[in-house]
């Protein structure tokens, strides 16, 4: 595993996303031994999950899976529904993760998206959280550049850690503004669904002929290209799902290798970056 280090944090680059995992608050067999083998094989200590995910049951399955280690390993990642925290229940909703989850503090937690929510609300309770060791750092997720300046305008909204966004080679829009206005402001970047957002746009990108070439090229599979694309400045993490240890390790073979200047170049002949501002696509 290669990591980064954020405002004294050494997390990850590549962790476990657990959207739609553990519907009946236990791991599938295969969930759980693909999850065991990323921990174990590849150092994927960072798992990320909300109260929304399978009305709580990817958070109790969480739970079960890291109890089995100790805590200190993991990097867990949180996030709070915009409508409960419009409605002031930031404590109430982050005790009953703690509790689904088993243990004492969440490493980062999230709003998930926007909503309604009061951005001077959504600070005062978050810096609240994290001054009673409820958590330890929070941010955002699906924040475009405008909220993100709107955050920062606010008392100690500088204290964001992160914007979790969709991004990958189909989706780079933030490329233009966000990404960059992030990196200057100190703002760490999670890249959710780096592998696609639908089963046929990521079969799309795995069966499209400029892909496997370029992957075998580099000597990865066309899962690991996409990943290592998203990764490549080594200043941006990203979290997928996966139940299977086969696709574990298809999506992780050489993907920490740099991606050479002209294979990039021929990538963002096809996928194009942005030559302008847009609205920040999300899920």
């Amino acid at each position: 595993m290669e990591y980064l280090t954020h405002k004294n944090e050494k997390i990850p680059l590549i962790g476990f996303g657990t959207y739609r995992m553990g519907e009946n608050g236990r791991l599938s067999k295969g969930e759980k031994e693909a999850m065991a083998k990323g921990v174990e094989s590849y150092g994927m200590t960072l798992i990320d999950t909300a109260e929304m995910y399978s009305n709580g049951n990817s958070e109790t399955a969480t739970g079960e899976f890291i109890g089995e280690y100790d805590r200190n390993r993991f990097f867990i990642v949180d996030k709070i529904l915009p409508q409960n925290a419009e409605k002031g229940l930031y404590r109430e909703c982050c005790k009953a993760s703690l509790k689904r989850l088993n243990i004492d503090c969440i490493d980062l937690y999230l709003l998930h998206w926007r909503g309604n929510v009061d951005l001077k609300d959504l600070v005062c309770h978050m810096e609240a959280l994290k001054n009673d060791g409820l958590i330890r750092h929070w941010g955002v997720s699906n924040f475009d550049i405008h909220d993100m300046r709107e955050l920062f305008a606010v008392k100690h909204g500088k204290n964001c850690f992160c914007n979790q966004i969709l991004y990958n080679l189909t989706v780079r829009g933030a490329e233009f503004d966000l990404i960059p206005w992030c990196r200057e402001n100190g703002v760490l970047i999670m890249a959710y669904s780096p592998l696609c957002h639908t089963e046929k746009s990521r079969k799309a990108l795995v069966s499209d002929d400029i892909i496997i070439k370029t992957a075998k090229s580099e000597g990865k599979t066309p899962e690991s290209l996409a990943l290592s694309f998203v990764i490549r400045n080594k200043d941006i993490i990203t979290v997928f799902k996966t139940g299977c240890k086969e696709h574990l390790k298809t999506n992780m073979r050489n993907v920490f290798l740099p991606i050479s200047d002209d294979d990039l170049s021929a990538l963002s002949a096809k996928y194009n970056p942005p030559t302008h501002a847009t609205e920040l696509e999300t899920l």
